[in-house]
């Protein structure tokens, strides 16, 4: 039997049911672990092992009654610390919230306690989400499990951690610009950004509406569709299986975005992903996408209006307690008017409109997740090209488009860089096509040679899995 920390979650469910390990067994696993390992990656910023292991009594109880079980039952995952958790102490990675322990769940955490799933604790993130490296002065930034110089990406930093270190085998991130899928590309993880509203946006801490999207992060897609049937059950994906070929599957490769601006490495990994899915049988194509800098441009003017409403006080304030590279991110927002939002939603209908009417000739979308890999943990630089690369800017340039419209969008990972950093390819589907485009996902993943490949944790007693 694999061991706990690194057993998929379908597995552990499985095992779980089968009475062959005790939800206690494996949340006290993952406890164990946390407490080893939390201190050097910061991916927690809270846990609660009380709360964790009467869960877990409960669950075992369930088991051993024969009564009816989820599909997530006994099963330990993370929460981005933006969501809001009955007990939990929610912060949004900022030490201006002040807070109690949460009266109630946000929506999206019930559905993952309805369907067995156990809430061990709040993990890390850019303050507020608003940062695509997850750079944290007030918590500790957190750390890349495939190496520790690196971030994991942001804003959804520490679920990302969090799974990709054997913390835990599921968690919850949110998404308004690539917060769950930048994070899952950087750490080797799978991650969906679902339909925009797919998934409940109340009780999470909002950043921006018309772009918010709640997430889930993990080593595979088979797991993150058992985490979306928690969220989502009605959505048919209790029924997903991997396509078993490829064969008539349409895929429109977003060629100059494989070409402008890209770190070599994750171009030759990337297209060697497209190979793959052409060997599976795809029909492969290179359609022109003139809507493209548009819709970043209207995105970037929605996002930082939206955000200097909600934080430009704090940001203006002149003994601001946000993080330097937060607060000079919300002041760029100041000058932008009513008037500019409005003029970017039209240009958010008509992109719209322009992505459906492509979607209609091809059932994916494909392009790198990130334009470089995981930047430095200090400063939050890259290279590209034995360039310097700031990246905050760059890590979330390939990421927006799917925010922009609202499509689904999935990050797998392609393989390794030359200094040994995760790559990630994106796939981008329909609206409310999120079944149809993890099977896809599913497909290639099967066929990508990845096989749930785990960082070289530098801890000694990880150094196994490496």
């Amino acid at each position: 039997m694999t061991e706990l920390d690194w057993m998929p979650i379908a597995d552990l469910a499985e095992n779980i049911r089968a009475k062959r390990v005790s939800p206690v067994e494996a949340v006290q696993a993952c406890l164990d672990r946390i407490e080893r390992l939390n201190g050097g990656l910061r991916a927690f910023i809270s846990v609660y092992p009380e709360q964790a292991l009467a869960a877990a009594r409960a669950a075992e109880a369930a088991v051993m009654a024969g009564g009816n079980t989820g599909p997530l039952h006994g099963v330990p995952l993370a929460v981005k610390d933006l969501f809001a958790v009955r007990g939990m102490v929610r912060t949004c990675g900022s030490r201006l919230i002040g807070e109690g322990p949460g009266e109630a769940d946000a929506e999206a955490v019930a559905a993952l306690r309805a369907a067995g799933g156990i809430v061990v604790g709040l993990a890390n993130l850019h303050e507020f989400a608003f940062g695509p490296t997850g750079i944290n002065p007030h918590f500790g930034t957190a750390r890349n499990p495939w190496d520790r110089s690196k971030v994991c990406g942001g804003s959804s930093s520490g679920s990302g951690c969090a799974v990709a270190a054997g913390l835990v085998p599921g968690a919850m991130g949110t998404d308004t610009g690539g917060s769950v899928r930048i994070p899952a590309a950087l750490c080797g993880l799978v991650g969906l950004k679902p339909t925009h509203l797919r998934v409940s946006q109340q009780g999470i801490y909002p950043l921006v509406g018309e772009f918010d999207t709640g997430g889930p992060m993990t080593r595979s897609v088979d797991d993150t569709a058992l985490m979306m049937a928690a969220l989502d059950p009605d959505g048919g994906f209790g029924a997903h299986r991997a396509l078993p070929s490829l064969k008539g599957t349409r895929i429109g490769v977003l060629q100059a975005l494989f070409e402008d601006g890209i770190d070599p490495d994750i171009a030759v990994q990337c297209r060697a992903a497209i190979a793959v899915l052409d060997s599976l049988g795809a029909e492969i194509e290179a359609p022109a996408l003139p809507f493209a800098d548009d819709a970043v441009t209207a995105w970037t003017t929605i996002t930082l209006g939206r955000v200097y409403a909600l934080h430009g006080a704090r940001a203006e304030a002149a003994d601001s307690k946000l993080a330097p590279n937060v607060r000079e991110r919300v002041l760029t927002g100041r000058d932008i008017t009513a008037g500019d939002i409005e003029k970017a939603l039209s240009v958010r209908q008509a992109v719209q409109a322009q992505v459906s009417e492509l979607m209609q000739r091809y059932d994916a979308l494909v392009l790198p997740m990130t334009p470089i890999p995981a930047v430095d943990a200090a400063d939050g630089q890259g290279s590209l090209d034995g360039v310097p690369v700031d990246g905050a800017r760059a890590l979330g340039r390939l990421a927006r488009l799917a925010s922009f419209t609202g499509q689904p969008a999935v990050t797998v990972p392609c393989g390794l860089t030359s200094g040994g950093l995760p790559a990630g390819l994106q796939l981008i589907g329909e609206r409310n096509g999120d079944e149809r485009l993890l099977g896809i996902a599913a497909c290639y993943e099967a066929a990508s040679g990845w096989d749930g490949r785990r960082p070289p944790m530098a801890a000694p007693e990880d150094r196994r899995a490496g």
